[in-house]
């Protein structure tokens, strides 16, 4: 028995051991962590850091981080919670019924949860509008681009405590359709779409894990793309479809990036999925356009896959319109640093285009600009005063928070530590939102 006993502790203290050992001298080969996260550096000791105790915060935050086999012991407490508990400890990952997985920002914005308001969404159809007519007097094409979202494709697998809570005022996304509607501005909604062909689709047009459109899906989007700016351009682009699909075993990328962001020890199970066999037609006698896509991240699926290079000339991807990517450059840019005037008089065609889960920054501080620099050039005077538009947009941001309970509860609880009106919070807070958005 007392032999027993000493294998056992021994066993024990090994194990307790192990994640030392392999910080220290690593033994066995491990698969990084997927996912948005930094790992804490080391801290350097001070004599004021010890003091404060800021230091041995540090240095616990760096060890946790380090820990040998860390990404093992996190994959077995993920998997655990997802088989178990039917939960996700990923960031905004919802588990829908029949393991669809979702993010919560597309469920609340068909909820209407982050509604912008009236007001706001009217000033950028109107000053849309001035940037259109502008535009198009210069020869240039600009289409407003809704891709679909995973939400308003597969409501019926959104987990009903989130469906039977009470909707917002509004959807971001129905009153831009109604705003740019009233402005007659070119509008693409692949969102409306791809719902209607829903069940008629040849294959899948969503993926059961990832939060992207499908390949097929992106094919789709790419042809219609070409032959709307070929309608408003008369031109002839470069000939572009498909001969047949693939259908491998394993899903390709990002049809399971929801997924792999979880980090589980075992895949979820799904169906597969429909890889087009993409071609395009030689260049010559073809036009091919200077373009800017101001867009999230839908729009990688066609630039990374190099869709954009073959049918644009200077094919430039402004990421949210923070960072410019272009295949000619060695790393991006910032589009703060870009010349605004420059850039629209060197491009063709400009589309901007958003998920219905970015819908609440659409068109991502783009139309803004843009209507500064042609009212300058125009030499006429602002028609939409700046101030009376932040006012506006802090004025909704306001209302999206007082109806979020858990956010409106957060706001009340600082007004109590800061001692001053709940209104006086609330609005403190929206101004920090609103400033950190047009950052």
């Amino acid at each position: 028995m007392k032999v027993f006993k000493n294998i056992l502790f021994g066993l024990l203290m090994i194990m307790l051991g192990l994640p030392l050992i392999q910080r220290t001298v690593p033994v066995f080969d491990q698969t990084p962590l997927k996912g948005a996260f930094t790992i804490p550096q080391k801290p350097t000791a001070s004599y004021a850091s010890v003091l404060d105790g800021s230091f041995q915060d540090a240095y616990n935050d760096h060890f946790e981080h380090t820990i040998g086999f860390r990404p093992l012991l996190v994959r077995i407490n993920n998997q655990i919670a997802y088989s178990v508990f039917d939960t996700a400890l990923a960031n905004g990952v919802i588990i829908g019924k029949e393991n669809y997985l979702f993010e919560i920002n597309y469920i609340k914005a068909i909820k209407g949860w982050d509604f912008l308001g009236n007001d706001v969404i009217e000033t950028q159809a109107r000053k849309a509008a001035y940037v259109h007519q502008k535009l198009k007097e210069a020869n240039k094409t600009i289409v407003f681009v809704f891709a679909p979202g995973k939400a308003s494709f597969f409501p019926e697998f959104i987990p009903d405590k989130y469906l039977q809570k009470p909707s917002g005022e509004n959807t971001n996304y129905a009153v831009f359709s109604e705003k740019f509607r009233k402005y007659n501005l070119p509008v693409i909604d692949f969102n409306s779409w791809f719902v209607q062909m829903k069940d008629t689709a040849s294959w899948p047009l969503y993926p059961q894990c990832g939060i992207h459109w499908s390949a097929y899906g992106v094919a789709l989007a790419t042809d219609s793309l070409i032959r709307f700016i070929e309608k408003d351009r008369n031109i002839d682009m470069v000939d572009f479809g498909w001969n047949g699909f693939e259908f491998p075993d394993t899903l390709r990328n990002p049809d399971y990036d929801i997924a792999v962001g979880m980090n589980l020890l075992f895949r979820i199970p799904h169906y597969n999925m429909a890889y087009p066999k993409v071609w395009f037609g030689n260049n010559e006698g073809k036009t091919r356009p200077n373009a800017i896509v101001v867009a999230d991240s839908y729009y990688w699926n066609i630039f990374g896959k190099g869709y954009g290079n073959r049918i644009f000339s200077d094919n430039n991807f402004w990421y949210y319109n923070t960072e410019a990517h272009n295949p000619s450059w060695q790393a991006p840019r910032k589009t703060a640093d870009l010349d605004m005037a420059d850039e629209l008089s060197r491009t063709d065609v400009i589309i901007i285009m958003a998920t219905e889960a970015n819908l609440y920054r659409f068109p991502f501080g783009f139309i803004d600009r843009a209507y500064d620099v042609l009212s300058e050039s125009a030499g006429i005077a602002s028609s939409v005063s700046s101030e009376d538009s932040k006012n506006q947009e802090i004025e909704a941001i306001m209302k999206s928070i007082d109806a979020n309970a858990e956010w409106k509860e957060k706001v009340q609880q600082k007004a109590i530590a800061k001692n001053i009106s709940y209104e006086e919070m609330l609005r403190l807070d929206a101004e920090w939102v609103w400033e950190n958005k047009r950052k």
